[in-house]
């Protein structure tokens, strides 16, 4: 088995439980109380240690670092000299990691022992800490202590016109795994409200607009042309379940 960890790629012997009792078919479950994580459940032939997964999250996180690159580092650090011998895992890298982060979502959230609870539209986003909330951060007598205006939120609305996304040459291999549980909307949700909607070249009373000229390029290849999002005017928080991708422009 091929062991990805922080400083090595490394292979090792790894034998599977025979003890009378065993199930041989539940061995990934011994890898996770190793802190080994598999890249499959039948018949696993790599593992990723956790540390390796917290460090690549970090990683992205912080320093913007592609999986890539993650694991060209982690290459260079098993053999500087000879990257071909190092075995390639950089597509288990992609897929462990994607659910390595919805699991720790999901556990940051107290979903980590309920299979059965659903978390809801932006149940796996935070809400602004710092705005009012009846029930949280508000008395319970908050209608009678302070006026409307007090406790009011406000919101913004922006979006970015080059954050752009090109459509998947295979759309169906894209599985969501909180699919609208975090600041996204729901996708197919979404979809049938755009389908809704007639697309109608917008006509600007300016001679050389560029947010309208924008909008009206044609763009084919691109699924969405920018993003949008709704903040807390006062503090900046997005609000979860209300990210969503733009079609044409600003529409």
């Amino acid at each position: 088995m091929t062991i990805v960890h922080t400083d090595e790629i490394f292979s090792c012997e790894v034998s599977v439980c025979s003890c009378p009792g065993s199930d041989s078919s539940d061995w990934h479950l011994d890898l996770l109380r190793q802190r080994l994580f598999p890249a499959s459940i039948s018949k696993p032939k790599t593992a990723f240690t956790f540390d390796v997964l917290d460090h690549f999250l970090i990683d992205a996180l912080e320093c913007k670092t592609s999986a890539m690159s993650f694991y060209q580092k982690l290459k260079r650090f098993t053999n500087n000299a000879f990257l071909e011998r190092v075995p390639d895992r950089y597509r288990e890298l992609m897929r462990v990691s994607q659910l390595w982060r919805d699991l720790k979502h999901r556990k940051w959230f107290g979903l980590g022992h309920d299979m059965e609870q659903d978390p809801g539209d932006g149940g796996l986003a935070l809400f602004c800490p710092a705005c009012p909330q009846p029930g949280v951060n508000l008395p319970a007598d908050w209608k009678v202590q302070y006026d409307r205006d007090t406790v009011m939120r406000q919101y913004v609305i922006d979006g970015n016109f080059t954050a752009q996304h090109m459509k998947m040459n295979k759309p169906e291999l894209d599985v969501a795994l909180s699919d609208g549980k975090g600041f996204m909307v729901a996708e197919v949700p979404y979809q049938s409200h755009l389908k809704q909607y007639l697309d109608s070249k917008e006509v600007s009373v300016y001679s050389n607009h560029k947010a309208i000229n924008a909008a009206n390029i044609n763009k084919s290849n691109l699924q969405s042309t920018g993003i949008g999002a709704t903040a807390h005017a006062w503090h900046g928080c997005f609000i979860p379940h209300s990210v969503v991708d733009f079609q044409k422009g600003e529409r």
